[in-house]
This record gives C-alpha cells, sequence and structure tokens, in this order.
C-alpha cells in the first residue's frame, strides 16, 4: 500500500533529479554533440502533455481509433511538413525570434500592438492548459493515495507548492540571460528524459492493460478490430488538425521545435524519430479504455484508468510509476510555458512600457538594463504559475481533463493564420491580421469558453443574465468541435481579407511634395543663394517636384551626408515647421565629426613609413604626407592642393634621372605614367634612386576616378633577398658536404654497433663458460656430501654461484638490449615447455627457503619467443622467492579471449602505490632487498616484453603481496602435438650413456661429473675429431655450440645423424644472439643457454627421453 511519505519521497526525488539533469546538461550538454538531433527530437515529446497522458484512455474510448487524434496532427506535420518546419526556424534565426509574437512582428514590420494582442491571446489559451497540469497532478495524487489524501489540505498544498517549484525550475533554467534566444541545452536534456520516462510509464500501462484484456478471453486485435469508427467524422478530423497545428502555435511547442533548433539537420532525425515517439505513446490509450471498461465500469472516470487499473489488482509500484510518468507530462510543458509566456510579456506587454520609462530617468541613461529584464521575466513566470494555479482551482468542477486541452488547442489555432501569413505573405496589412485574431477570438469565447464557464440553463428558465450568450452554444451537438473550430478560424480569415482589402490604398502622393519657398530658404542657407537659384532655375509654381526635390537632396548630401539631408528636406516638406536652430545645431555636430576625421586621417597619413599621394578624377593633387615630400624632394611651393599631377611627376623624373639617357624621352615618360593614372590601370614598379635607395611604387584608381599612389623602401629587403639567394647558390654544395659526413657517421656508428655486439658476445662466454663450470661442479658435488656441515658450506657457495650469475645475466642483457643485439624471435609454442622447467627449478629454491611453490600446468600453445618469455618470467620468479618471506607463491595461466596472462603471485610485503611507477627503472631496488642485486631484473623484463609487444602488469598490496603478469597471444597447435606428454613422466637419466662435447676443459669435465652423479654413463669429447666409435651407442647427446676450428654443435649433429640416425640432442651455447637460435631452430632442436641450472638440463633431458619413448612405443 502506497503512503503519501512514499510518494511525496518519489516526487522529491523525480524533481532532485531533473533538476540534477537539466544542471549537467546546462554545463556539461557539449558532450552530447554527436547524439543531439536524439535529445532534440526526444525534447519535441513535450507536446505529449498530461492531457494525454490522462486522456489516452478517454480519446481511446471517444474515437476508438489506436492512435489519439491530436497526436497523428502533429506526426502528420513533422513527417511530411518539413520544408515548412525548415522555413519556419530559418526565419526564426534570422530574425532572432524567441516567440510566435516576435516572430510575427519581425516579419510584418509593425508596431507593438499586434505583439501584445498575440500575447493575449497565448495568454488565454496556456494559461487553461497549465491549469490542466496541475488538476492532474492533484486528481492522480488523489486517486493514487485514496482516503490517506486530505481534499481540504492536500489537494491545495499539493497543486501550489508544485507550481512554485516549477516556478522555480523555471526561473533557475530558463531566466539566466538576457538573450532569449540563447539556446538552454539543461531544459532540452531535462525535456528528453522526461520523455523516456513518460513513454516507458506509459508502455508498461498498455502492456498490463492488453494483457488483462487477453486474460479476459478474447484478443486485444480481435476487440480493436470490432470498434467502431469515430461516430463524427468532422470532429475527429479537426482534432487531427488541432494536432498538426499546435506545432506552431503552441508557445511552449515553438519554442523548444523552433527556438532550440540548432542546426536544420536536426529536423532530419526528428522527421522520423518523433511520429515514432508519438505512434509508441499512442498505443496504450485503445487498451486501456478496453481495460478500464471492462474492469472498473462507470465508477472511475476514464481520465484514471492510468492509474486505477494496476491499483485494482494490488500493483503500486506500477501505480507510482504511472503517477510519476504524469508528473513527467506535466513538467515539461509548465516549464517551457512559463518561459515562454514570460518572455511574449516582457516583449510586447506591460515589460516593454516598464523598460521604456527606465530608459527615459535622468538617473539610469546607460546603465544595463539586463538585470531588470531578467527580474521581469522572472516575476512574469511567477505571474503565470500562480494564474494558472487559481484558475485550476476555479475550474475545480469541471472533472473532464479534455474540456481544458480542448479549450487551449482550439484558443491558439486562432494564431495560425497569423504565423502563416507571416511566413508566405509578410507583406499583409498588421491591422487586419490583428483584426482576425481579436474576432475569431471573440467566436472562440462565444462558442467554447462560454459553455464552459456558464452552467447550463434550465430549459423552464427564461433566459435572463448571460443565458442568452451560450443561447446558440453548441457543446452538446454533433459535431460540435468541428463546428467551433472551423466558424471562429472562418471569422479570423474572413476579416484578414477584409481589413487588408480596405486599407490597401497607398498613402497620399502629397507627401513627396515640397513648397518651393521652404526648399529654396533650406538650400540656401547651406549651399548659397547663387547655387539655389540654379537648382530652382526655370520652376515656377508653388510646389516642387519629386525629381526636383531629389535633386537638391542630392546637393545637401554632398555637403551635411545623407541622414542631415533627408532632415532638411522634411523640415522644407513640413514648411520650415523644425526650428532652424535645432538644424543648425546638428549641422554643426556633423561638421564637427567631418573635422575630427579629417584630422584623423591626416595623423593616419603622417605616421604612415610609406610615402602616400592621392589625386582627384582630374588628377589634381588632394592629399599628401611628408615621406612623399622627402622621397622626392619636392619644394613646398609645388605640394599644393589642386596642383597638377603632372607637374609633380615631371619633378619626380627629373629627381630619378629617367629620360636623360641616349634614346630616351623625359615627355614620353610623363606622358605614359599620366595615361596610366587616366585609363585607372594599376601600376607596380620599383626604382633606384640616386642615394641607392630602392622604392616599390604601387599605383590603384579609386572607385569613383582619382589615383592611389604609394612608395615604399624596400631596400632592405632588396638585400636581404640577394643574400639569400647567394647562400641558396652554395646550398646544394653544403648539403652533399654535409650529407657525406652524415653517412660516415652512420657507418662509423653501425660498425661501432657490431663491434660492441661482438664484444659483448665473446665477454659473455668467457665470462660464463667459467662461472657454468662452477655451478655444475657444485650441483655434482652436493651429490655426494653427506656432511651437513660441508653441505652448508656448498650451499652458500651455490648461492654466490647464483648471485653473480644474475648479476652477469643482468648486464649482458641490458648491454645487449642497449645495443639492439636482443632480437624477438616469435614462433607458436607449447606454454608448458617454459613453465614446466622453472616450475621445477623454483620448487627447489622456494623449498629451500620454507616457502610453498604452487604451479598450474597447462597445455595450451602460445605464439612468443620462448626463450625471451623464459628470461621475464625467470626475474619474476627470482625476486617473488627473493622478497616472500612466509607464505607461497603461485604460478599460473588465466584465459581471456584470444590472449593469455601468466603470472606470478607471491605473500611477500607489496609495494607501496609510490613505488611501482618506478620499480620498472634500471637500478632500482625495493625496500627489503638486503642489498641482493643491481635492480635490472624488471627492467630487463619490462624492455623484452616491449620487443614481445606483450604487455606487463602490476597489481600489489601492501602487506598482502604482490602479482606480476605478462600477456602474450594464443596459438593454434599443430596436430602432431596434440599427444604431449604429460608433466611428471617416469622417464630418468640413470643408467643413460650420454655424449657430451665441449671445447671449454673446465665446462666439459664439469658437465662429466655432474652427469656421473646422476647415474648416467658419460662419454666426453673436446672436440668432433675426439668423437670415438662407442659415440653412436649413446642414447643422448649434448653438443656445444661453438666448437673449434669453426665447428658448431648443429654441424657436428647433421655429421653423426647421417652415420647413426637421430638420437635426443640438447644444444647448450652462452651465445644469446640472434643466429645461435635461429641455427638451432632451423633443425628442431632444444637449445639451453649457460649458465643453465642443472635442474633446467635435467628437466630438458628428461623431457626429450620421454617424448622418444612414446614415440617408440
Amino acid at each position: 500500500m502506497l503512503t503519501p511519505s512514499i510518494v511525496l519521497f518519489a516526487c522529491i526525488a523525480w524533481t532532485v533529479l531533473l533538476f540534477g539533469v537539466a544542471l549537467w546538461g546546462e554545463r556539461q550538454g557539449h558532450r552530447l554533440g554527436k547524439v543531439w538531433p536524439a535529445v532534440y527530437a526526444l525534447s519535441l515529446g513535450v507536446h505529449c502533455t498530461a492531457w494525454t497522458y490522462y486522456g489516452a484512455a478517454s480519446q481511446g474510448m471517444q474515437w476508438g481509433f489506436p492512435i489519439p487524434p491530436t497526436l497523428i496532427g502533429m506526426a502528420l506535420i513533422f513527417a511530411l511538413g518539413l520544408p515548412f518546419l525548415a522555413r519556419l526556424g530559418r526565419l526564426a534565426k534570422q530574425h532572432n525570434s524567441a516567440t510566435i509574437a516576435d516572430l510575427v512582428v519581425a516579419r510584418l514590420r509593425t508596431d507593438q500592438g499586434l505583439g501584445a494582442t498575440i500575447t493575449l491571446v497565448a495568454l488565454l489559451g496556456i494559461i487553461p492548459y497549465i491549469a490542466l497540469q496541475l488538476k492532474a497532478v492533484s486528481q492522480g495524487l488523489s486517486r493514487l493515495l485514496g482516503g490517506q489524501f486530505a481534499a481540504s489540505g492536500w489537494q491545495l498544498d499539493m497543486s501550489f507548492w508544485f507550481a512554485l517549484t516549477m516556478a522555480a525550475f523555471t526561473m533557475l533554467f530558463g531566466a539566466r540571460k538576457a538573450s532569449a534566444t540563447e539556446h538552454n541545452r539543461g531544459i532540452v536534456v531535462a525535456l528528453g528524459l522526461e520523455s523516456l520516462l513518460k513513454l516507458a510509464a506509459l508502455l508498461a500501462i498498455g502492456l498490463y492493460a492488453a494483457l488483462s484484456v487477453h486474460r479476459a478471453g478474447t484478443p486485444l486485435l480481435e476487440k480493436m478490430a470490432h470498434l467502431p469508427p469515430p461516430t463524427v467524422i468532422p470532429d475527429f478530423i479537426t482534432m487531427v488538425a488541432l494536432g498538426a497545428m499546435a506545432a506552431f502555435t503552441l508557445p511552449h511547442q515553438f519554442h523548444v521545435g523552433v527556438v532550440e533548433l540548432r542546426q536544420p539537420s536536426d529536423l532530419k532525425t526528428a522527421r522520423w524519430l518523433f511520429p515514432l515517439y508519438l505512434l509508441l505513446i499512442g498505443l496504450p490509450s485503445v487498451p486501456m479504455a478496453l481495460s478500464g471498461a471492462a474492469q472498473l465500469g462507470s465508477s472511475v472516470s476514464p481520465d484514471l484508468y492510468v492509474l486505477a487499473l494496476p491499483q485494482e489488482r494490488g500493483h503500486h509500484l506500477l501505480a507510482l510509476l504511472a503517477y510519476l510518468g504524469s508528473l513527467s507530462a506535466a513538467t515539461g510543458m509548465m516549464i517551457l510555458s512559463g518561459l515562454t509566456l514570460s518572455i511574449m510579456l516582457g516583449n510586447h506587454g506591460f515589460g516593454s512600457h516598464l523598460l521604456a520609462g527606465v530608459n527615459g530617468a535622468g538617473n539610469d541613461a546607460g546603465a544595463d538594463l539586463r538585470p531588470r529584464v531578467l527580474a521581469f521575466r522572472r516575476a512574469g513566470i511567477l505571474a503565470v504559475f500562480l494564474m494558472s494555479w487559481l484558475y485550476s482551482r476555479a475550474m475545480s468542477g469541471t472533472e473532464a481533463l479534455s474540456d481544458f486541452g480542448l479549450m487551449s488547442f482550439t484558443a491558439l489555432s486562432q494564431l495560425a493564420p497569423a504565423v502563416l501569413l507571416a511566413v508566405y505573405r509578410p507583406r499583409t496589412p498588421s491591422p487586419a491580421i490583428m483584426a482576425g485574431i481579436v474576432l475569431g477570438s471573440l467566436v472562440w469565447l462565444w462558442l467554447v469558453l462560454l459553455p464552459m464557464v456558464i452552467p447550463a440553463p434550465d430549459p423552464a428558465a427564461g433566459t435572463e443574465g448571460l443565458h442568452w450568450l451560450a443561447l446558440f452554444s453548441l457543446r452538446m451537438q454533433p459535431g460540435h468541435i468541428a463546428i467551433s473550430m472551423g466558424a471562429s478560424l472562418a471569422v479570423n480569415l474572413i476579416t484578414v481579407a477584409l481589413v487588408s482589402r480596405a486599407i490597401r490604398p497607398s498613402l497620399p502622393l502629397q507627401k513627396d511634395a515640397v513648397a518651393a519657398a521652404s526648399m529654396r530658404k533650406t538650400a540656401g542657407r547651406f549651399l548659397g543663394q547663387e547655387r539655389a537659384r540654379q537648382l530652382m532655375d526655370g520652376h515656377a509654381g508653388q510646389m516642387l517636384d519629386d525629381e526636383r526635390v531629389t535633386a537638391i537632396e542630392r546637393e545637401l548630401t554632398a555637403v551635411v551626408g545623407a541622414g542631415m539631408a533627408r532632415l532638411l528636406v522634411e523640415a522644407a516638406r513640413d514648411g520650415g515647421a523644425a526650428p532652424l536652430d535645432a538644424v543648425t545645431r546638428a549641422v554643426g555636430e556633423a561638421t564637427q565629426a567631418l573635422r575630427f576625421n579629417q584630422r584623423l586621417l591626416e595623423a593616419a597619413l603622417e605616421n604612415m613609413s610609406q610615402g602616400i599621394s592621392v589625386v582627384d578624377a582630374q588628377l589634381q593633387l588632394v592629399a599628401w604626407n611628408s615621406r612623399y615630400a622627402a622621397l622626392f624632394k619636392f619644394p613646398p611651393e609645388l605640394l599644393q592642393v589642386g596642383q597638377p599631377v603632372a607637374n609633380l611627376t615631371a619633378w619626380a623624373l627629373g629627381e630619378l634621372k629617367i629620360g636623360e639617357a641616349p634614346g630616351d624621352n623625359v615627355g614620353k615618360a610623363l606622358n605614359r605614367r599620366i595615361a596610366h593614372m587616366r585609363r585607372g590601370t594599376p601600376h607596380l614598379s620599383e626604382r633606384i634612386f640616386p642615394d641607392n635607395t630602392i622604392v616599390e611604387i604601387r599605383g590603384n584608381p579609386m572607385p569613383g576616378g582619382g589615383y592611389v599612389a604609394t612608395f615604399t623602401d624596400v631596400t632592405a629587403f632588396r638585400m636581404a633577398e640577394d643574400a639569400l639567394k647567394r647562400s641558396n647558390e652554395t646550398l646544394e654544395l653544403r648539403v652533399q658536404d654535409r650529407t657525406a659526413r652524415l653517412e660516415q657517421a652512420v657507418h662509423e656508428a653501425e660498425r661501432a654497433n657490431v663491434a660492441k655486439t661482438r664484444f659483448l658476445t665473446a665477454v659473455g662466454h668467457d665470462l660464463i663458460q667459467p662461472l657454468h663450470a662452477a655451478q655444475l661442479l657444485t650441483d655434482a658435488m652436493s651429490q655426494h656430501i653427506e656432511s651437513e656441515f660441508l653441505d652448508s658450506f656448498l650451499r652458500q657457495i651455490r648461492g654466490a654461484l647464483d648471485s653473480t650469475d644474475d648479476l652477469l645475466s643482468g648486464l649482458l642483457d641490458i648491454s645487449r638490449l642497449e645495443a639492439g643485439g636482443l632480437v624477438a624471435d616469435p614462433r607458436p609454442f607449447a606454454l608448458s615447455s617454459v613453465l614446466d622447467p622453472l616450475a621445477q627449478e623454483f620448487a627447489v629454491l622456494a623449498a629451500a627457503r620454507g616457502l610453498q611453490f604452487r604451479y598450474v600446468r597447462s597445455r595450451v600453445w602460445v605464439h612468443s619467443d620462448p626463450l625471451l618469455l623464459r628470461r621475464v618470467l625467470q626475474n619474476f620468479l627470482a625476486n617473488a622467492i627473493r622478497y616472500t618471506r612466509s607464505g607461497g607463491v603461485l604460478l599460473g595461466v588465466r584465459r581471456n579471449g584470444e590472449t593469455l596472462t601468466i603470472g606470478v603471485h607471491d605473500s611477500g610485503p607489496g609495494i607501496t602505490p609510490e613505488q611501482q611507477s618506478v620499480v620498472f627503472e634500471e637500478f632500482h631496488r625495493g625496500d627489503r632487498s638486503n642489498g641482493q642485486g643491481l635492480g635490472l631484473g624488471l627492467a630487463i623484463a619490462h624492455r623484452i616484453a616491449d620487443l614481445l609487444h606483450a604487455p606487463l602488469a602490476l597489481h600489489s598490496v601492501i602487506k598482502r603481496g604482490s602479482a606480476f603478469s605478462i600477456t602474450v597471444s594464443k596459438a593454434t597447435p599443430p596436430p602432431a602435438s596434440r599427444s604431449e606428454t604429460p608433466a611428471g613422466s617416469n622417464s630418468t637419466i640413470k643408467g643413460t650413456r650420454v655424449l657430451v662435447v665441449d671445447n671449454d676443459p673446465d665446462a666439459l669435465e664439469a658437465m662429466r661429473q655432474m652427469l656421473l652423479a646422476w647415474g648416467c654413463d658419460v662419454i666426453a669429447a673436446g672436440d668432433s675429431r675426439a668423437v670415438d666409435a662407442s659415440a653412436p651407442e649413446a642414447a643422448l647427446w649434448l653438443f656445444d655450440y661453438h666448437l673449434d676450428d669453426d665447428d658448431t654443435g648443429v654441424q657436428l649433429w647433421k655429421r653423426l645423424v647421417a652415420m647413426h640416425g637421430q638420437r635426443p640432442t640438447v644444444i647448450l651455447s652462452a651465445d644469446t644472439g640472434s643466429d645461435t637460435r635461429e641455427a638451432v631452430r632451423e633443425v628442431g632442436l632444444s637449445l639451453l643457454n649457460k649458465p643453465f641450472k642443472p635442474l633446467a638440463l635435467r628437466w630438458a633431458i628428461n623431457h626429450l627421453l620421454a617424448t622418444r619413448s612414446t614415440v617408440e612405443g
């Protein structure tokens, strides 16, 4: 059961959400740029108000049509009337119109009278419509709460406070800027959200009603098919027409559809999306009507079926959703209507008179009036909502919501002729349109409003009082909607036509007639008596004709300007009614302005670095500057206004010594220049003056005759240009020389890099070989020592060797990475071939430190470089074992689609967030490293991961542990590999005869001792020549890659295979270069890089022997 507190909380939550969305849209609405056409189309859903929402069932019962007719009309005008809507939006933007009244007044170029008339009609039409929303909210709440809703208190307070809340919302987001045409993104986004909520709520109720009808036994579509057609076809068509006209006559619909239209292309989306929205929101009308009539009967008004249907079966949450949908339907219309009506009142009502009064006040002259405009607009918003609330209270006896909606639509339809004429016939006289609106509205008052306000008279009573006004009320007659609207619009249009014809004659022609005496007096004062007499010569009448007045005005324009000339002519037209001192004062002000402009021009010319001269159409000097005089050293008496330019040019030619050369003529040069200026031909040339100054001479004609010449000193520019040309001549040689030196430097760098790589390879081999031998010997010794005392020393020796191995390997890897000598060789391989030996190796190390080691084996194949991937994981595992004091380490694989993440998790101390950003840098060691290592392991792992294009990840929690991981691509295993030998095979090397070939005696002996300790029968050879006849009896071959005399382990393997057949073979090498890896991979052998852990070798041998046993078996 719903309680008032639950409903109130839901309403407040929805209102707060609406405020939040509007605020976000105001600040962050630019993020919706890509989907803004859809947001705009959804905001048009403000048309679907509480009348649509609550009246859906009523219209479904009244018309028996699947879609209410007003929605059909709105859908049709958007689907078919796109050119008209686009033109309407274009005209509104062109005239900066914020309301219907603004557009009509701007198009007709009329006064405020027509705008005030449109504002009054809009006020009369919208106040009932806002009252409808308030009444719907109160009725819905009364139905939702039933007996818990106190009509005397809640109903009044709820509608009143709801009106104040909507007023506050409108003031906050709609009256923030003085410009009413600026887009309100916040309101549009909020309207889009409201449209989605009311659509979802109404569809949910419609689906519920449809299922109820279906459960009753008769399919819904069958019932709809047997619905009778509309009983009054004209009324249905009229409602469709009203819906279409609402697109441009409802003030709120005009605002969101026209003023908030950002781009004309947005209409293309609205053309299909908005009609689809109207279709969906209209579909539930008939199912609700059928279900409500069957379940609720006449006990509930059809207007409340949307709430009563879910309540009847105890679906209170669905009823609450329906009520919130009705709240959304009401809020959007109220917000925009309050905003647009306040703008209309401010522009065409009392606001214009208030601002005119303020503008005339002495103290407020020049003051910023925008705060006053906004204050008046906010007051208008508050007044609109209060009037609507009072109207809803006054009309509380009217139960049918459709009465309110019909009243508003028919009232505002009187504005349709005005809008259409303003768009297509802007020359229609504004008094005709005003008269049409007034008379049409009076007919609407008589046929529509009065029958609703005045009670129907008792037939037995007389026609006393005002009942005679409703004598011809058609409210109860069939077709009353069509007749009422048709009659009012007919009166409107007929009045427009008649008044237009009556005031069509133009103004009297006497307006252009001017008294000759008055004009002679005016012209004489400003043109002189002689010039005035010449202009008036030959005229004997008392009035001047239009042609002579135009000629005198043209002469006056040359003296005082066009504006003042027109003022003087108008003064003479009025017979000298304009005071002469006022005219003289105005002319004086104009003269001062001209003198100021003249001084400004002179200052500009004098401050130019160029020389400049200006001549008129008669080629006489009218203006120049001092730079021009200095260049040509003109004498002062030559530079005079009116001086023929020929004299100046002749002087300049003499200064430049032009025409003095043999075969030249000064007269011809002078005539060429004068001819250029007469023809108005542009001219461009350069001259070298006697002092070696280079001057660019540029001449251009002026509109109406005359010539302007500029003289620019370009000496510095030409000198720089010559220097640049000389530099360019040697540039190619310098480029070739530097290119050759650069190529030589590159070759030397490449040779140095190759030498460095060879050096690192040689040093690495020479350093690693004895270290490798020492590690093998310690492992062999461990097989024969039984004393714990000696064993502890051996473990310390092994630890020191391992540390040395890690340091040396890290330095060599970093060096190879820096030199570019480490190249990835990715290929498909079984991940277990890398993880299994690592797991066996580090399981022993973990056990030695008292840690638990867990490994989850995987049979998956990956595409990467196995050696480099092993190096990365080896560093991860080494760090995990090193820093973990208790707990354990986990090595595992996680699948992520087409990739795999290989992770190493430990229960160590963890890494702080500050340290996590630097752990992959060179020479960085953890706080608890105890001085172990150089801090290169993770840096090497990071660089190798970049080579492999395999991202690394780190997740760590203090005192919980760390997890390092690398992500690689999955690969499809070849068919032959699906019978992979499982880990933990029973194969053993004990008793196996092994052939070992290594050219390093220490490494060879260490390997022999370790294999003997493992129980193997060992054949050791220092080179290929020392291999005796017993070699074919060996079951396993272990060859070093680099042998003496440029021989390699791969070449030895090929020779032995040719003679004795295949054997399981492992190639051992301290060289980690790509050439070695490629050579071993080409023949399909296993490669083990020195120094290696004995466990790694043992795993490789066991793996090869087990694989061979599986194949032979």
